[in-house]
């Protein structure tokens, strides 16, 4: 049979094309695990997630309050343009927006007030940043917007996160003003981050 007849030259490339993708998929593996990031509520473990998410930047869209953004280069290859979470300027609400127009279902969903069943990360307070812990009762703001009662002040007056409440929204990071009031130090971080799962284990949390 001649290697111009369509049928075996459409088997060819679709073998070809098969084998391409199960070493790209072998490849990817340790891209995908390099991309420790805060995922939308509801998405699903980290190499399932960017094995169905599509690109397609929906949720990204449809966010109310701007806090999910495209992944660039740096995450890893395969997280490329998959959605990720920023608290410098607001918090996720929860609002499940994502979730109703993902189309591969990449995002389940999630009850805020249940983080055991799932979570966007959790908070990490960082004692050298947080004004609180530099001054002992000079701030409690994050305390105080916390809606789920993750955080709570010990006996001098300093943050404590509960992780058994809290369920990563961000309110604590976007409200904390010591990237502002220690800016003249050359400081530009918040005295308090959600971590993923993985960057709090690694700590101890």
């Amino acid at each position: 049979m001649s290697a111009s007849n369509p049928t075996r030259r459409t088997f060819c490339i679709g073998a070809a094309a098969l084998a391409v993708g199960a070493v790209a998929g072998a490849a990817a593996r340790p891209f995908v695990a390099q991309a420790d990031v805060l995922r939308p509520p509801g998405a699903l473990p980290e190499v399932e997630f960017a094995a169905r998410c599509i690109r397609c930047e929906r949720c990204i869209s449809v966010c109310p309050t701007d806090v999910l953004y495209p992944l660039g280069i740096e995450a890893g290859v395969v997280a490329v343009k998959t959605p990720a979470l920023n608290y410098a300027s607001d918090r996720c609400t929860f609002c499940d927006k994502c979730r109703e127009v993902c189309p591969t279902q990449a995002i389940g969903a999630v009850d805020p007030y249940s983080p055991a069943s799932g979570r966007i990360g959790g908070a990490w307070v960082h004692e050298d940043r947080c004004l609180a812990f530099v001054q002992p009762g000079a701030c409690g703001v994050c305390v105080d917007a916390c809606e789920y009662g993750a955080l709570s002040f010990d006996a001098e007056r300093r943050p404590v996160v509960d992780d058994a409440l809290c369920n990563g929204c961000g309110e604590c990071v976007r409200i904390c003003p010591a990237n502002v009031l220690k800016s003249f130090a050359g400081g530009s971080a918040r005295g308090i981050e959600v971590m993923t799962e993985r960057q709090l284990a690694e700590r101890g949390a």
